[in-house]
């Protein structure tokens, strides 16, 4: 339903070379997870559109339904570059980080009953307020930091797989970089900052290029 309706209220492009790029590289790097996560083949609906946007961004929800900005293909600048977005947005429809995040707010809520319900605050809103800046800090903001380097790990090995160079993630994290200002500190945003994230893919490359290295031979 929430697709549909990003469908319906959104400029949807459905034809030309950014349309075309998007279907194709998603489609590898799609075939890609099925091949390394078979079990996965009958729990997702994948599909994909590309919406008339500027903002540099993309998702895809818990189903397998994708969407990409035209704002992110200038950032990504390639097929590779944009595997590097795809790779970690179906990475983390294939990790259920939507369907564990859901199951950890509600978990984060009885915490909050639990911890206000002895508390002696002047008033109730004061105590909840308090207690829900705890948590969102101290469990929220890391489980979701995991969240982002996990489907990183996880996108550069669908991506290696279906062909892309998994190096190309470095610098698509620079351009990102390049661009943002205004970020918050990293113990208080959702995502990792950019120099952790580029220190972690760097770290990766001795576990992913090997299987980037085999999709060449096995495709020549």
């Amino acid at each position: 339903q929430a697709f549909d309706e990003v469908k319906n209220t959104e400029s949807v492009i459905s034809s030309g070379p950014a349309y075309e790029q998007v279907q194709r590289v998603t489609t590898r790097i799609v075939n890609s997870a099925l091949e390394i996560d078979p079990e996965i083949s009958n729990l997702f609906a994948w599909e994909v559109v590309l919406l008339d946007d500027g903002a540099i961004n993309a998702f895809c929800l818990p189903g397998g339904k994708m969407a990409v900005y035209t704002g992110i293909l200038p950032v990504a600048g390639s097929d590779a570059g944009l595997a590097v977005v795809i790779g970690h947005e179906i990475a983390h429809a294939t990790r259920r980080h939507g369907t564990q995040r859901a199951t950890h707010s509600v978990l984060t809520e009885i915490g909050i009953e639990i911890f206000t319900e002895g508390a002696d605050f002047s008033t109730d809103e004061e105590e909840r307020e308090l207690a829900t800046i705890l948590a969102e800090v101290g469990l929220g903001l890391p489980f979701s930091r995991d969240h982002e380097l996990e489907a990183d790990r996880v996108g550069l090995i669908y991506m290696a797989a279906a062909g892309y160079d998994p190096r190309e993630a470095v610098g698509f994290w620079q351009r990102m970089s390049a661009g943002g200002a205004g970020a918050p500190p990293e113990w208080l945003s959702t995502h990792p900052s950019d120099t952790t994230r580029i220190q972690k893919i760097q770290a990766l490359m001795p576990e992913v290029l090997p299987i980037y290295e085999a999709a060449l031979i096995s495709d020549s």
